[in-house]
């Protein structure tokens, strides 16, 4: 039985997998956030413990190995492990892959890296060229067989992120952005507060994440976003309709740099309302997108750490 687990910045959750099947998971809001706050990985590492024992407990059984991908190889993880260079598919990540002992589990946990693409040092001016994930790398392995020929894998966090990747199934490069962080802070943090609707979107009206898309190519973004403010003040329209015309603002700001010129097929992940907004904004330029759903997202990044085990092993 392999135990698979996702380290994330805000929560982390194990999966107990057996001959393809899941039979147990739990999951913790313990990340490497709380290692940064912490000034140390003791929290992560006792909320990590914690859920083997859980998961262990319910599949009645200790796992064989410990597969872990994400934030928690970084810095604020278990222990960092350098990105290794893209172009990277399983057999480059296996080769990056380190094991580490904890006391508490019953065996070594297997550490995948993250990959970065461009030079590995970088000033202003070579910078745009640079880019790191953690995690989505064993999605994008996990997605892969779904772009046969290569595309990219649009992921739409709180950081939005464009993950190339080859014909071959590799990860190429990736782009990524503030954009998820930046509606949240702009949506709470400043004067726009009270003319939005708390939350995430549950649907984003076509009609006004339009008009938001219209507003920045007009006069840019930080102008478009203002006419959220000038929208609740001189406008019938909705919470929900200056929800969406802010997301087609920030939407527009990224299009070029996430999918740009010659892309064909592009995955998107994301929470429902905005990945399909994405997918409708895609397809409108004859890009072929397709929203994965939620339990494709987990199986395909259990999906990829198998495929880096599966290279280590060998």
């Amino acid at each position: 039985m392999v135990f698979f687990v996702d380290g994330g910045t805000t929560q982390t959750r194990v999966w107990a997998v057996r001959d393809g099947r899941v039979v147990a998971e739990a999951r913790a809001t313990v990340g490497a956030r709380d290692t940064a706050r912490d000034g140390s990985p003791a929290r992560l590492v006792a909320a990590l413990r914690d859920l083997v024992g859980q998961v262990g407990k319910a599949a009645g059984a200790v796992p064989a190995k410990i597969v872990a991908a994400g934030m928690i190889t970084s810095p604020q993880g278990l222990r960092e492990v350098p990105h290794v260079e893209a172009p990277a598919g399983a057999a480059e990540l296996a080769r990056g892959a380190c094991l580490e002992t904890l006391d508490g589990l019953p065996v070594p946990v297997l550490l995948v890296p993250g990959v970065r693409s461009g030079a590995a040092r970088c000033d202003g001016d070579s910078v745009l060229g640079v880019d790191v994930m953690r995690g989505e790398e064993v999605l994008a392995l996990g997605l892969a067989p779904r772009l046969a020929g290569g595309g990219v894998f649009l992921n739409l966090g709180s950081h939005w992120k464009a993950i190339r990747i080859d014909g071959a199934g590799r990860v190429v490069g990736s782009v990524s952005t503030l954009s998820g962080e930046l509606i949240h802070a702009t949506a709470t943090q400043t004067i726009l507060a009270s003319a939005l609707p708390p939350g995430k979107p549950v649907v984003l009206d076509p009609t006004w994440t339009d008009a938001g898309a219209r507003a920045f190519a007009a006069s840019g973004l930080p102008r478009a976003l203002y006419c959220v403010r000038l929208l609740e003040l001189r406008s019938g329209c909705t919470p929900e309709e200056r929800q969406a015309f802010l997301y087609g603002a920030v939407m527009a700001a990224d299009r070029a740099a996430l999918v740009p010129a010659g892309v064909s097929r592009v995955l998107v992940v994301g929470t429902p309302a905005l990945a399909a907004a994405w997918s409708r904004t895609l397809a409108r330029q004859s890009i072929e997108a397709t929203v994965v759903e939620e339990g494709e997202i987990e199986e395909a990044f259990r999906t990829g750490c198998r495929r880096v085990l599966e290279a280590w092993r060998a």
